[in-house]
């Protein structure tokens, strides 16, 4: 999944690509609203056809399964390669090394740092500036290989890196200032000639997972009438148009806000008086309230809407002036994050003041003291009674209603890569969510585990008391049979109501076994050596393409007059044997030696040889 960041003109596009097992890649075309599953996610899709394209009709049910989401893991240390490019039509420098190396792991960083509450940050280096053999281009699949090819091919070891992103002068053949993965394990970002925290630090943000931080625009109220998204429309946001900090929605979605070592967020179902702290400081006072707008009846996805109090502190600094965003609260409307994230939309509380022409943001979106919004589909009404330098109070008031029960929602993500060996335990997080109305009390829900014959599941808890609107998890640990063959299988899961067995829930996602191949190298540390030299030679052992480790490794070296020696080592957690044979000056002939090492692992064998010369 591809962003396009055209932020002079406003406009972006999104692509999405399919990677088949077999190799192809072909670009999707949605007959609907695309679907936005983050990159890296293993998907099966039905559609038409035509060339490189694979059109998918959204409206039928299975166009599109999403079978394995994504790993991205936004907390931490971000291991971060910056590769500077540029072209032989253009080999301008506009940028020193050093200049990127304090923007990304200075300014940016920094940032991140800030926004998460000191839970993530970038670290890295910075290679180049290469010369790549090419003119400017677009193709952008042409510079990401070169790019790692250059730096690797003047000493730069890639290997520990899990976002890369690649810098050049300003591209004309591209119209976009950024391009970036959204997700993806590792994550790739192209600058286009913009070093700075609005483009590094957005297209970094769709890396960590994040979609836009969209605005919405109503002729008849904050959202009735006509309706029009303003990509780019949140003015207090890096996401949408000023590098002011992410929002609730996201952060919370980042596990920036919320989370057992950050500030809470407070999830709203009673009428009564609240209180906001300044969004921006570390006090562990609420940082948001969240206010459950509805659920579709479809697909049980929930609607929030998600209310902060700004003060131009820190990164927010830049709204110091801008419209009401500072003196008012502001109301986010966003859909949960089951797999698909749309993004969060900053709702207008000024109504009918927007204009095309104006900044194309939302400045005068905040909800001034002593106004009030009222939600008229549900009866909610949010009234900011008070604001100043230390926080702001609101007032919540939901109209009665009676108690309606929904089947509970589950999302089931693997902690850990899902293509194992046979026999190997995978973690699961099983999330589940009570969407009962806000009238219904607290329920119980049961787990139950659906896996292939003769697998184990272990739960951590195997019962779940939620809350209407509430969600939680708990971790499930599935170990396929020893004896399982290859392919792909699905973990599934239900959650039942132990009130009310007629309101259930599943979720499901793959375990795949690898075939289970044994393959061994062998190299000599030189092709050529002296008599009185020391050989080492050095085995390496896999299975199913993974390092086989505590296996013995036999070896043979054949000298040129017939003769044979043999040995045997370990290998180490990495596979690895090594075996250091010493050349004896007088008895030793001179010649090709022939050397071959044999591993053995379940009933399986495997060979390899190599040569080198003795002088």
């Amino acid at each position: 999944m591809l962003h396009e960041d055209d932020f002079k003109n406003k406009k972006s596009r999104t692509r999405h690509f399919l990677k088949t097992e077999a190799g192809e890649r072909y670009e999707l075309k949605f007959s609907q609203r695309p679907v936005h599953y983050p990159s890296g996610s293993k998907v099966r899709v039905r559609g038409s056809k035509n060339g490189n394209l694979l059109a998918l009709d959204t409206s039928t049910e299975g166009s599109i399964q999403i079978l394995a989401a994504a790993y991205n893991n936004p907390l931490g240390e971000q291991k971060t390669a910056v590769i500077l490019v540029n072209f032989q039509d253009d080999q301008s420098q506009p940028v020193t090394p050093a200049q990127v190396q304090s923007l990304v792991f200075g300014t940016v960083s920094n940032f991140f740092k800030e926004n998460s509450h000191q839970q993530t940050w970038l670290n890295g280096s910075v290679f180049g500036w290469h010369m790549a053999p090419f003119n400017k281009t677009c193709d952008m699949t042409a510079v990401e290989t070169y790019a790692k090819q250059a730096a690797t091919a003047a000493g730069a070891d890639l290997s520990g890196y899990t976002r890369f992103v690649y810098m050049f002068p300003r591209n004309t053949a591209c119209s976009w200032a950024g391009l970036a993965l959204m997700g993806g394990n590792p994550s790739n970002a192209w600058i286009n000639g913009y070093f700075d925290l609005n483009v590094v630090g957005h297209e970094l943000g769709h890396n960590l997972g994040l979609n836009h931080a969209h605005g919405l625009d109503c002729d008849a109220g904050s959202l009735t009438g006509n309706c029009t998204v303003l990509d780019y429309g949140d003015g207090a946001d890096l996401m949408g148009s000023r590098p002011g900090h992410f929002n609730a929605f996201e952060k919370e979605y980042l596990g920036w806000l919320n989370s057992s070592v950050t500030p809470p967020i407070v999830t709203v179902q009673e009428s009564g008086s609240y209180r906001l702290d300044p969004y921006e400081t570390s006090s562990n006072n609420p940082k948001a309230l969240k206010i459950l707008k509805g659920i579709d009846p479809a697909t049980g996805i929930k609607t929030w809407y998600y209310l902060e109090y700004r003060q131009p502190i820190g990164s927010d600094s830049v709204l110091s002036g801008v419209g009401n965003l500072t003196s008012g609260i502001q109301v986010r409307m966003a859909d949960e994050v089951v797999t698909n994230n749309l993004g969060s939309f900053l709702l207008d509380m000024t109504p009918n003041s927007y204009t095309a022409s104006s900044v194309g943001d939302l400045k005068d979106g905040a909800l001034g003291v002593g106004r009030s919004y009222t939600d008229t589909a549900t009866g909610l009404t949010i009234t900011t009674t008070w604001a100043d330098s230390s926080g702001a109070g609101v007032d919540i008031s939901f109209a009665k209603s009676a108690c309606t029960l929904g089947k509970p929602s589950l999302l089931v993500s693997p902690l850990q890569s899902t293509t194992v060996v046979a026999g190997t335990p995978v973690s699961y997080t099983v999330a589940v969510t009570n969407n009962d109305s806000s009238a219904c009390p607290t329920t119980s829900f049961n787990l139950q585990a659906s896996l292939p014959s003769g697998w184990a599941g272990q739960w951590t808890s195997t019962s779940l008391s939620l809350a209407p609107g509430n969600s939680a998890s708990t971790t499930l640990a599935v170990t396929s049979a020893s004896t399982a063959i290859s392919g792909s299988y699905t973990i599934g899961v239900t959650a039942i109501n132990s009130a009310n067995a007629s309101y259930s829930g599943t979720g499901s996602a793959a375990y795949s076994i690898a075939v289970s191949s044994l393959a061994t190298t062998v190299v000599t540390d030189k092709t050529s050596y002296q008599r009185g030299d020391t050989v080492t030679i050095t085995a390496t052992a896999t299975k199913s393409g993974l390092p086989l480790g505590s296996t013995s490794i036999s070896f043979a070296v054949i000298k040129p007059n017939g003769s044979t020696i043999t040995a045997s080592a370990i290998t180490d957690a990495n596979g690895k044997a090594v075996y250091k044979l010493r050349l004896n000056k007088q008895k030793d002939p001179a010649g090709t030696y022939q050397v071959s090492n044999t591993v053995v692992s379940s009933g399986q064998s495997a060979k390899a040889t190599t040569t080198f010369n003795a002088n």
